[in-house]
């Protein structure tokens, strides 16, 4: 778990297998890729993160 927004909703990173290294959004109604279909990794979402760079969107 990397973190949360609220307590209903979890950031995290996949560390085992097909999604490995991708960041997901685990909450109350189900869990999904971030941003959407095609996943950020671990590194493009730290570093739009750090910018603040819509890494919540």
């Amino acid at each position: 778990m990397l973190g949360t927004d609220d307590e209903l909703s979890y950031w995290v990173l996949v560390v085992n297998g097909p999604q490995r290294g991708e960041i997901w959004l685990v909450s109350d109604v189900g869990a999904y890729p971030y941003p959407g279909p095609e996943a950020f990794g671990f590194m493009e979402w730290v570093q739009r993160w750090q910018t603040g760079d819509g890494w919540w969107d």
